[in-house]
This record gives C-alpha cells, sequence and structure tokens, in this order.
C-alpha cells in the first residue's frame, strides 16, 4: 500500500507557480502511507499536458529498487503510480510473459503491462485492491481507477487548467488550492449518518472517485467517469450455496501473499474467527493475531478473541485499553482522519498495536455482517415493514396508545426514531435509512443554522436515495435481505468502515486486508437464490454452515458485539473534559452552518442521559476535524 498525487497541468504559459513544489506539498501529507520511498516525475510532451507525478512507498511486495514508483513501460509511453495489491499478479504475470517483458517481481508493472496490453479491459482481470493513476502519453490521457469495492481512496479537485488527485483529501488542502469552503450536501450527509457518501467531501468541489468506477481525463481537460464493475449486475442469480467455503478460502489464501509479516484481527467474533481458521488451514507457522480488551466487561471480548486462538494455535495478543490511555492517544487519533467520522478510532488503536508487533499486513473480518446478515439491520427493517402494512388496518387511537407503551420501553434515541417513522421521515427513501439515521430528520434541521438550506438537502437527500432504490430494483436480483446487503455494503460499508479503515491503518502504517470484500465472493453471494438467506436461529447462517471444521458454539450463538471503545462511560468521566472544551467553542468556518445552540443542547442532552454517546461524539469529530484542516 502506498500514497500517490499528481497533477496535471494544461496551461502552456507556465503560470502555475513551481508545481514541483506543489506536488512535493502533497507527497509530505502522505509521507506516513509510504515511509519507505519517494518517487517523483515530470512528464511532458511538445503539444499537450504536463504531469507531475508523485508516489510514497510502503514496500509489499517486491522490496528491491525494481518496485520504484513512478513506474513506466519499457519505451516510456505509459506511466504508473499505485496504491494498490493486486493479489492474482503472478498468473496474469504467467499470462502477460508470451507477450512483455518484465524488468521486477513486483505487482506494480504487472498492473501496468496489464493495461499496456488489455486496455481499460485490465480491470476485469484484477483480483484485490486498488486506486491508481496511469499516463497514457500516446493517447494522451490520464487514467484514475478504483477497486470495486472501494477499499483504496481515491480524491481529485479541479482549479482552472490544473486537475489535481491524491490518496487524501488533506494532501490537496495541503497544496493550498482548494477554497475552504463547506460543502452543505456532505455536511448534511454527516449530521444524518455520521459518516460521508462518496462522491462528495466535506469541502466544497472537491470529489472522491467512486468505487468501481473509472475516470478518463482527457488532453483538453475534459473528463468522464464511467462505471465499470456493479455488484447486482454482475451476479448470476443462480448459486446455491455450496461454493462459499472455496471461495472465501481462496480469498484469504491470496490475501496471505506478502513478502513482509502478516496478521490478523480478532475480535473472537463469528467474521475474523472465520478468516483466522482459513488463514490456519494454509499457513505452514503460527499466525499472529491481536485484540482490544476493556475493563468494562459489556465491552470486552478478549475471552471470546482467547478461545479462536487457542482452537487455531495463533500467536495471540491482547492489547487492555482504558479511558486514560485513550486520552493521550485521541489528539493524534482524531488528527490521523482524512475526514470527519464517528468510527475508526477502534482501528487506529488496534493498528497502532499491529504495527508494534513488527506487523506490516493484518487481515480483517470486515464485511462478514454485510454480506451475510449480521446486523440488526436485516430482522428489524422487513419488520417496519411488515408493521406499516397492517398499521393501516387499526384506528388512529389504538396507534397512538400501543406507540405509547412501545416507548415507555425504548431508550430516548429509538423513541425519536419511532416518532419519525410514525411520520414518514425516514432519512430517505426508505426504512434502512432510518436505522442507520445518526440524527433523525427533524434533528439535523435543528443543527443548521439556515433551516431552508436543511430543507433544501432534505429534498436532495430523498432524491438520491431514491434513485438508489430504482437501480436496484432494475436488476435481477431481489428480495429483503439482498437489499439490506446492497445497502449496507454500498452507504455504510464503503462510506464509513473501508474508509476509515484505510485512513486509521494506514496512519502507522499497516495494510489491511478484507477477504470478505473478494469481488468473487460478493458476485457469488448476490447471485444465490433469495430463499437461503432466510433468518435462521445460527447468526449468519451460510457463512457458520460453510466452515470446516466448524465454530465452537460458544463463539457461534454469543451475543452480538460490534467493535466499539466504552464511549457512554468515558465521556461522563476523563473524556468529558476534552468533549466540553470542543463542544462548547465555537469553530468558525462551521459558525455559519451550524447552530452552537444546539450543539450546546444535545451535549447537555448526553449528560442527562437522554441520548446516547455518538451523537456529542460527532459534532466533536467535526468540530475537530474543521479546526485543524479548514480554519
Amino acid at each position: 500500500m502506498c500514497g500517490i498525487a499528481g497533477i496535471l497541468d494544461f496551461d502552456k504559459t507556465g503560470q502555475l507557480e513551481n508545481p514541483g513544489r506543489i506536488l512535493r506539498l502533497m507527497l509530505d501529507r502522505i509521507r506516513h502511507r509510504g515511509p519507505d520511498d519517494r518517487g517523483e516525475e515530470l512528464i511532458s510532451s511538445e503539444d499537450g499536458p504536463t504531469l507531475h507525478l508523485g508516489h510514497q512507498r510502503f514496500s509489499i511486495i517486491d522490496l528491491s529498487p525494481g518496485g520504484h514508483q513512478p513506474m513506466a513501460n519499457e519505451d516510456q509511453s505509459l506511466w504508473i503510480s499505485t496504491n494498490s495489491e493486486i493479489y492474482n499478479f503472478r498468473e496474469l504475470r504467467q499470462e502477460l510473459s508470451p507477450h512483455l517483458n518484465f524488468r521486477s517481481q513486483s505487482d506494480t508493472e504487472v498492473l501496468l503491462k496489464s493495461y499496456e496490453y488489455w486496455g481499460l479491459d485490465c480491470l476485469k482481470k484484477f483480483r484485490g485492491m486498488f486506486a491508481f493513476a496511469i499516463w497514457d502519453s500516446v493517447r494522451q490521457q490520464l487514467i484514475l481507477a478504483r477497486d470495486r469495492l472501494g477499499i483504496k481512496p481515491l480524491y481529485y479537485f479541479i482549479k482552472g487548467n490544473r486537475f489535481l488527485f491524491a490518496s487524501e483529501l488533506r494532501a490537496l488542502l495541503a497544496t493550498g488550492l482548494p477554497e475552504k469552503s463547506l460543502n452543505p450536501t456532505a455536511l448534511y450527509h454527516y449530521l444524518s449518518f455520521g459518516h460521508l457518501k462518496s462522491p462528495d467531501c466535506l469541502t466544497e468541489n472537491m470529489r472522491e472517485l467512486k468505487p468501481g468506477h473509472y475516470m478518463v481525463v482527457e488532453r483538453d481537460g475534459s473528463a468522464e467517469e464511467t462505471r465499470y464493475w456493479h455488484p447486482l449486475k454482475n451476479s448470476s442469480g443462480e448459486n446455491e450455496g455450496e461454493a462459499i467455503q472455496d471461495i472465501l478460502q481462496d480469498a484469504v489464501k491470496y490475501r496471505q501473499v506478502s513478502d513482509v509479516p502478516i496478521g490478523a484481527f480478532l475480535s473472537g467474533g463469528i467474521d475474523s474467527s472465520a478468516i483466522v481458521s482459513h488463514m490456519a488451514s494454509v499457513s505452514d507457522d503460527p499466525i499472529t493475531t491481536l485484540t482490544i480488551g476493556f475493563k468494562e466487561k459489556e465491552f470486552d471480548e478478549s475471552e471470546h478473541s482467547a478461545e479462536i486462538s487457542r482452537l487455531f494455535n495463533t500467536k495471540h495478543q491482547l492489547l487492555t485499553l482504558d479511558e486514560e490511555q485513550l486520552l493521550q492517544v485521541l489528539p493524534e487519533a482524531v488528527s490521523a482522519m482524512d475526514q470527519p467520522t464517528t468510527d475508526g478510532i477502534n482501528t487506529f488503536i488496534i493498528s497502532r498495536a499491529a504495527h508494534g508487533a513488527g506487523l506490516k499486513v493484518v487481515l480483517s473480518g470486515l464485511g462478514g455482517d454485510e454480506l451475510f446478515g449480521g446486523y440488526p439491520s436485516f430482522q428489524l427493517v422487513p419488520k417496519l415493514l411488515e408493521r406499516k402494512k397492517w398499521m393501516k388496518l387499526y384506528p388512529k387511537f389504538l396507534l397512538n396508545l400501543g406507540t405509547r407503551i412501545l416507548k415507555g420501553s425504548l431508550p430516548p434515541d429509538q423513541c425519536i426514531k419511532l416518532d419519525h417513522w410514525l411520520n414518514g421521515k425516514l432519512s430517505g427513501a426508505h426504512e434502512y435509512y432510518l436505522v442507520r439515521a445518526l440524527y433523525c430528520q427533524d434533528q439535523v434541521a435543528d443543527l443548521f443554522q439556515d433551516k431552508n438550506v436543511a430543507e433544501k438537502e432534505t429534498i436532495k437527500n430523498l432524491e438520491e436515495t431514491q434513485k438508489v432504490l430504482d437501480g436496484f430494483g432494475e436488476t435481477k436480483i431481489n428480495g429483503d435481505f439482498n437489499l439490506i446487503s446492497y445497502l449496507e455494503i454500498t452507504h455504510y460499508l464503503q462510506n464509513m468502515l473501508l474508509r476509515d479503515t484505510d485512513m486509521m491503518s494506514m496512519a502507522h502504517p499497516l495494510e489491511v486486508r478484507v477477504p470478505f470484500m473478494d469481488h468473487k465472493l460478493v458476485e457469488y453471494l448476490f447471485g444465490m437464490s433469495t430463499h437461503l438467506k432466510k433468518s435462521t436461529s445460527t447468526p449468519k447462517s451460510l457463512l457458520v454452515d460453510s466452515m470446516n471444521p466448524p465454530l465452537p458454539d460458544s463463539i457461534v450463538h454469543r451475543k452480538k458485539m460490534g467493535f466499539t471503545l466504552p464511549f457512554e462511560p468515558w465521556m461522563r468521566g476523563s473524556l468529558k473534559s476534552e468533549m466540553e472544551s470542543v463542544l462548547l467553542t465555537r469553530v468558525k468556518p462551521l459558525d455559519d452552518w451550524l447552530s452552537q445552540a444546539t450543539v450546546e443542547n444535545i451535549w447537555q442532552q448526553f449528560l442527562g442521559e437522554k441520548i446516547s454517546w455518538s451523537r456529542p461524539w460527532s459534532l466533536f469529530v467535526l468540530k475537530r476535524w474543521v479546526e485543524k484542516n479548514l480554519s
């Protein structure tokens, strides 16, 4: 894994002051992503644009100088800077060898030669994660591409006659070229869900290349973005499930290809346990596994991870974290955020531990819940849809009575969501969005200074989410399970978990590989018959039934725990002073957008145990990020 950056300059007058310096500013900002090597190239032509292409290298495959980037083909008609792991590079190299010569053992050269031989059809060949930039001097085109599931990030920005791109948003901000103005659509989405939604960024006029897309920037400065992969449209709809074990084992085996030490995150849940099981089956040496533990037993999973470690004979490391330790690491963790998010601190901490253990690569069980139905949304959304049907049969006074009784047993946050559901305010065009909402629709409106802006963004969000549902309806894949799985991947996983995992792990740096996001496994599961995906008494039964040897019942049937830090008690304890120093202080770039009075009221509601920790935490992160990056 690495960091990439570049400036494509269409202005032949030379008005861009010292573009080499601007490139170095971007590379300096992402040095943490690639501390092993740096490369810079000036690529120009007589009548075409000039490209300043840069790279920060984190050496994983072929540690020799042969993997140096930017890398060119033999006649220097093609140049590449890539942040990628192409797991099937050896098979592709063998396929290409009769036609092209190779000078290194790196997967980067295979990626470049794949484009040289197949053109953009090479994207169909890759099994891996990637975000790359290729300069094709013959066609005078810059090609940017991102992997199918969006595991690796890529951002771009257009300023006059210049097109800038980088692995991180902050690299673009470091140039001083973008105006540091807030994007109200992105702010609305962040407040609604606790994360940003591709392609929007919190800063105006900056964009993220969407997962499964490539972009071609022409010599005249025009650019077109094209989708080359869709998780539903690439599925057959005829699979019966018997191949899950083989595909997952294959995916894990591919992701153990490395020239550096490799390990695994192990929570003791079904997903990470399944990954460790498959790793152990193909590894000759004991695997290094890592877990975070807490003294607060309701958050602690160390007992279960230790059980899996004993079962598969791993070299297990337990990091026990308390609130004082979190307070010490918090400034560094929040500073590592390339974009604000309510998640990610946990990944930062365990990634730091992995780096300290000498690992450069780890495998993660991320994506298992989205594919196999591990979230409450898979049960809750269908129930809400069913109840919406029969609610029409009852008189309003009975519904009101039932609602009052139900509210007596629900936490305050869920009562707010219930009221919104009853009034058809779903934070989008489907019940799923309400289930995933951080702040509900009326709460978001209260957080905006200008209610007209909030109303406009509410309508826009409704239209955009309806487009998502309409696109799903056009496929042959149907059923509540598939819809929720698709939304969990495209709305939640891609926009929060995968993005957070990349930025928090690469802060150290550490490469996190996610076998459940192997595109062949994703295609296979969306191609399964819907009747095989019904909920059973066994959680994630499709995954559990595929395991050989089977996982222990104590792991399979234990209560599900998310990978969450004990923020609820900590924010009322040692973190309280830090929280208040941020929440009760105005941040200038937010003054025109965010209601400070509402922010302070939310903090008081948390202290009064009327709302959960994630609500004030999201505002803390937002203010910290804006203060650091936009002030």
